[in-house]
């Protein structure tokens, strides 16, 4: 928008009128151009494209315009009334920052502000203030003085004809990803989850939405009935470690939940005896111990055979007193009886040890350093005596033999 244009017509509007001149009025029933600004203020950035739903004011305004001025007290009263309804009020200028956000201090302005734009232009704007009210589908059904009676009348027209969803598009996607990942929970048995997720969503009005939450809702409320009595059950069969599981997810539903404060009691009821402590703590340990031997035996396949029975040693060392830390153990010795897995074992180590001793052994002779060189030869001899590269290192101690003193 050009400032002379801008000035004059907002004179015109000042001193004249405050209906919509021509060149407005031929932008309603178009879509609405995108909007974009420099920088944002009362507002993370803003597009329309993210406020499909919703009722949108777009408003062109400049620091400098009397009648601008004057119409944003009513803005702002207009924003409060209708924020709660769906509607958005967002005010446009091509000022620069320096300007715009002391003013809109100023002036409290709490609606959102997008300077140092053009947008404008792409609205056909000849003068200011002007408003355009963008319904549900992005397109433009009003546009005029943001002080003309008429304007308050299209949006309460507009809320009537096409009620927004209180929902942007970002809120959707949210939603979805949530109940999905509720849905998800709740196929595990992950009761805990699922109640985490739905906790997080956002205010839901898309009926379709609605629709899914309250059946997810009812899953969660049917699968926490289910798990409550199968913590029942373990407890009266004495399984304190299992029972204590389900009661720790039902623990996690939140700190409204009935359910929740039910099993937080239960769990203290349970932990307060010794005996069914000490039970509940032996329980968590082979389950660590369990779940750590199908790591190794899973990541096993792709390390080598030294890295596999150093990590069962490991195990076996960290859960002697667990069945899985036990199988560890066993697993250990067995591969440590079988001379060919051994053999190759030894010779996969001499591999990546010897290449690289031998190596500083090369440099160190080729550098004069007869010792050092000696020391990583040493090591190949002692630790890898029946391989190739025991050889190779004999071979080399003896021309190292030959060489002068340092």
């Amino acid at each position: 928008m050009k400032t002379s244009a801008i000035v004059l017509s907002s004179v015109v509007l000042l001193v004249l009128v405050v209906v919509a001149p021509a060149w407005a009025q031929g932008m309603v029933g178009r879509p609405a151009p995108e909007i974009s600004a420099e920088y944002w203020l009362n507002s993370p950035p803003l597009a329309l494209k993210g406020l499909a739903g919703k009722l949108v004011i777009v408003e062109f305004w400049a620091t400098w315009c009397p009648p601008c001025r004057k119409s944003i007290p009513h803005l702002i009263e207009l924003s409060k009334k209708y924020a709660s309804q769906g509607v958005v009020f967002i005010g446009l200028t091509d000022e620069p920052r320096d300007g715009v956000e002391p003013f809109a201090k100023q002036m409290s302005m709490t609606y959102a502000v997008g300077g140092g734009t053009n947008v404008g232009a792409a609205y056909g704007v000849e003068g200011i203030p002007t408003a355009f009210l963008v319904d549900t589908a992005g397109k433009v059904v009003w546009a005029g003085h943001p002080m003309d009676p008429a304007f308050v009348q299209a949006i309460e027209a507009q809320l009537k004809k096409t009620p927004p969803t209180m929902m942007s598009v970002e809120d959707k996607a949210l939603a979805k990803v949530l109940l999905d990942k509720a849905e998800e929970g709740l196929k595990k048995g992950e009761v805990g989850s699922a109640a985490a997720a739905l906790a997080r969503l956002p205010k839901v009005a898309d009926p379709a939405q609605q629709e899914r939450v309250e059946t997810v809702r009812k899953m969660l409320a049917e699968a926490v009935a289910v798990r409550a009595a199968e913590a029942e059950k373990l407890i009266a069969e004495k399984d304190y470690y299992k029972a204590s599981l389900a009661l720790t997810q039902l623990a996690a539903l939140g700190a409204d939940s009935e359910q929740a404060k039910k099993a937080q009691a239960r769990l203290k009821e349970l932990t307060g005896d010794e005996k069914i402590k000490a039970e509940i703590e032996r329980g968590r340990r082979e389950g660590q111990a369990a779940n750590a031997l199908a790591e190794v035996e899973t990541v096993g396949q792709t390390k080598s055979t030294a890295e596999t029975l150093a990590a069962l040693d490991d195990l076996a060392t960290r859960f002697p007193d667990t069945n899985a830390g036990k199988a560890a153990a066993d697993k250990a010795k067995a591969m440590r009886a079988d001379p060919e897995l051994m053999k190759k074992a030894m010779l996969a180590s001499a591999d990546k040890d010897c290449k690289g001793w031998l190596s500083m052994a090369r440099n160190f002779m080729k550098a004069g350093l007869k010792d050092k060189a000696k020391s990583y030869l040493d090591q190949v001899i002692q630790k890898y005596p029946d391989t190739d590269y025991a050889k190779e290192a004999k071979e080399m101690l003896a021309a190292l033999a030959k060489m002068p003193a340092e």
